[in-house]
C-alpha cells in the first residue's frame, strides 16, 4: 500500500498519478455536495476513466446514522480506493466510513471508545480538503455525533494515506466559510501550542501556523489574494499536524454544544471560546504556562490579555464572524448545557487542571466578552461565578 504521499499547492495533476499508483478501478467518493459542484470541472477529468460511486447525502456535522448509510453503500460497491473531497466534515465522514467499513466490532462501541479492537482499512484513502482551516487531512481522528453528543474516533489507521491540498480547491470559498476555517486553524494551533502533550515538533507546527495565519488571513479572506491563500493552505496543514500530536483543549471541548444545539459552525464556535479560555487559564496557570500564553500574545503583537481579546474580536468582525453570541438564541440559562457536553478527553489535554467552577468562569466570560460591542475592561468577578 502506498503511504504518505503529500502534495501541497502543486495543483491537482498528482491525483491522476495517485490513482494509477493504487491500481484503482472502482473509486468510492465521499464529497461535500456543494464543494464538489463548484469543483466538478476541475476534478471530474481525473475520475472519468474509472467506475465511481459518490456519497454526498450527509449532514454538515458527521453523525452515526449518515455514517451507517455510507458504509452500506461503500460495502455494496466494494471499492479498491476511497477519495474524500470537502471541508472538515466531509473529510471526517470519509475517514470514518473508510475506516469503519472493515471493522468486526460494533460501530457504536468503536466510536464511543468501548472497544479498541481496530482493523486496518482494506483500501487506501486520498483526502482533498476544500477549506483552509480544519487540517483534517493530517489527523488520525474524526468527529462523530451520536444524538448531539460529540465523540472522537481515534486510530492510526484513520489518517488518509495521501493528501492533495491546493489553492484551486479552496479559492472559491465564500467569505464567511473562509473566515470560519481560518479561525478553526488559528484556534487549533493556539490550543496545540499550550496543550499538556505538546512537544518540540508540535510547537514548531503550531507556531508556524499562527505566524502564517496572522500574516495572511485578512488578505486571503477579504481580498482573495493568491499568495495569501496559498499560505493559508499551508497554515491549515500545519495546524492539522500540530493537533494530530497534541489533540485540542478546553476551547474545543466547550464549543461543540454551540454547533449541536445552536447551529453555529464549528470554526465560529471555537472562536467564541478561545479568548475566555485563554484568560481564565492565564489566571490560574503556573509560570511555565503563563510564559506560553505570553508567547501567544507576542505573536498577536499585544502585551495584555485584554488587548488580545480586543484584537481577536476585531479579526472576527473583519472576517464576517458575528461577535454577538445572543443573536444565536443563547441565554445565560444555557451555561449548564454547555458545560455538561464537555469532552473529558479534551479537558485532560488542557495545560492546567480545570474545575467545574473554572468551566463556569470560562462560559461566563464568553457571554460577557461576546455580548459587548467593544471589550474594554475585565468582567466583574461575580459574573464569572454565577
Amino acid at each position: 500500500m502506498f503511504e504518505n504521499h503529500k502534495f501541497i499547492n502543486q495543483g491537482l495533476k498528482p491525483l491522476e498519478q495517485l490513482i494509477k499508483n493504487f491500481n484503482s478501478k472502482k473509486i468510492f467518493i465521499i464529497n461535500s455536495k456543494q464543494a464538489y459542484h463548484s469543483l466538478h470541472s476541475k476534478i471530474s477529468p481525473f475520475l472519468k476513466p474509472y467506475d465511481c460511486q459518490f456519497f454526498d447525502k450527509f449532514e454538515d456535522n458527521p453523525n452515526i446514522e449518515d455514517i451507517k448509510r455510507g458504509i452500506k453503500l461503500y460495502n455494496d460497491f466494494s471499492p479498491d480506493l476511497c477519495v474524500a473531497i470537502g471541508g472538515g466534515s466531509a473529510l471526517d465522514m470519509g475517514k470514518s466510513i473508510n475506516f469503519l467499513a472493515n471493522q468486526s466490532e460494533s460501530i457504536e462501541n468503536l466510536i464511543m471508545g468501548k472497544s479498541k479492537n481496530f482493523l486496518e482499512p482494506k483500501v487506501s484513502l486520498i483526502a482533498l480538503p476544500t477549506t483552509a482551516g480544519t487540517g483534517a487531512e493530517e489527523t488520525s481522528f474524526s468527529v462523530i455525533y451520536i444524538e448531539k453528543t460529540k465523540y472522537s474516533l481515534s486510530s492510526k489507521f484513520i489518517k488518509p494515506n495521501s493528501i492533495i491540498a491546493d489553492i484551486s480547491l479552496v479559492y472559491d470559498m465564500p467569505k464567511y466559510l473562509a473566515g470560519c476555517s481560518s479561525f478553526d486553524a488559528l484556534t487549533q494551533s493556539i490550543e496545540s501550542y499550550w496543550a499538556r502533550g505538546s512537544d518540540s515538533k508540535s510547537s514548531f507546527y503550531a507556531i508556524e501556523s499562527i505566524k502564517l495565519i496572522m500574516d495572511n488571513m485578512i488578505d486571503a479572506v477579504n481580498n482573495k489574494k493568491t499568495s495569501n491563500i496559498k499560505k493559508m493552505v499551508l497554515a491549515s496543514n500545519f495546524s492539522g499536524k500540530a493537533i494530530n500530536i497534541t489533540k485540542t483543549t478546553v476551547a474545543h471541548a466547550l464549543s461543540y454544544s454551540l454547533t449541536s444545539y445552536f447551529k453555529i459552525p464549528h470554526g465560529h464556535s471555537v472562536a467564541f471560546f478561545l479568548p475566555p479560555s485563554l484568560k481564565i487559564t492565564f489566571e490560574i496557570a503556573d509560570q511555565k504556562v503563563k510564559n506560553k500564553i505570553n508567547n501567544i500574545l507576542n505573536l498577536f503583537g499585544v502585551y495584555t490579555i485584554d488587548d488580545f481579546i480586543k484584537k481577536w474580536k476585531e479579526l472576527m468582525k473583519t472576517c464576517d464572524l458575528n461577535t454577538n453570541i445572543f443573536s444565536y438564541g443563547l441565554t445565560s440559562n444555557d451555561k449548564e448545557l454547555i458545560i455538561s457536553k464537555v469532552n473529558p478527553e479534551r479537558m485532560n489535554n488542557h495545560p492546567v487542571e480545570l474545575s467545574r467552577q473554572n468551566l463556569k468562569q470560562i462560559v461566563s466570560e464568553m457571554f460577557y466578552i461576546f455580548s459587548c460591542l467593544l471589550y474594554t475592561s475585565p468582567s466583574p468577578r461575580d459574573l464569572s461565578t454565577s
